[in-house]
């Protein structure tokens, strides 16, 4: 009688242990890959994912070692650059990266269309990881529907653009400029600095057109 009870609660024990094991659920992280947005010599540019948040950096080799650079901080945003490039050049005798890339924002509504460009561009000196210059230029492509009366029954569309901030152009000599409608500003990295400093600025030839 004693064997059959005790076989009896052991039957009982194993079947409760198993209904326990299969209601616990077990969760696989699977660790995220990184997106790799461009590559050039030992450097790639790559999103890289760390719990909540998620960086843009530039993943630079060495013959022992690999350098981490970020050049943005997404936060939890799902950022997704467009023609984003690397590009090497030199100035003073010195190598340096351009890194450019573009975000894309479009809003629509009934009556509005908005396609706003924000291009970045950074140049970086890896041997010193230093950033040198960041330059943000953001231009705005807007469709609007204007009504000519209270009742709204007649309208127009009117199309226009704004633009904000400085454009960048990177010259065949390395030097750079940065550019709005009314002015030129050039710049050229200098040894005893160990920046890029203005070495001209001068009135563009859009502003000249509109004062005659």
């Amino acid at each position: 009688m004693k064997k059959i009870c005790f076989l009896t609660l052991f039957v009982i024990s194993t079947l409760c242990n198993a209904q326990k094991n299969k209601n616990r659920t077990t969760t696989k992280v699977i660790p995220q890959k990184n997106t790799i947005l461009a590559t050039l010599d030992q450097i790639s540019a790559e999103i890289i994912a760390e719990k909540n948040t998620k960086r843009t950096v530039l993943l630079i080799k060495n013959s022992t070692s690999k350098d981490t650079l970020e050049i943005k901080n997404n936060g939890n945003t799902d950022f997704k650059p467009t023609d984003f490039t690397l590009k090497k050049f030199t100035n003073q005798g010195k190598n340096f990266y351009l890194v450019q890339w573009k975000d894309i924002q479009k809003t629509e509504t009934k009556v509005l269309k908005e396609n706003a460009i924000t291009t970045t561009n950074q140049i970086w000196e890896i041997d010193s990881k230093t950033l040198h210059i960041e330059n943000i230029q953001k231009t705005t492509q807007i469709s609007e529907i204007i009504f000519l009366d209270k009742n709204k029954t007649a309208s127009h569309t009117v199309d226009k653009a704004k633009s904000e901030g400085f454009e960048f152009i990177l010259n065949a000599d390395g030097t750079f400029t940065l550019k709005t409608k009314s002015q030129n500003n050039s710049y050229q990295y200098q040894n005893n600095s160990k920046k890029f400093e203005l070495i001209n600025a001068s009135k563009s030839n859009y502003s000249t057109k509109n004062k005659k």
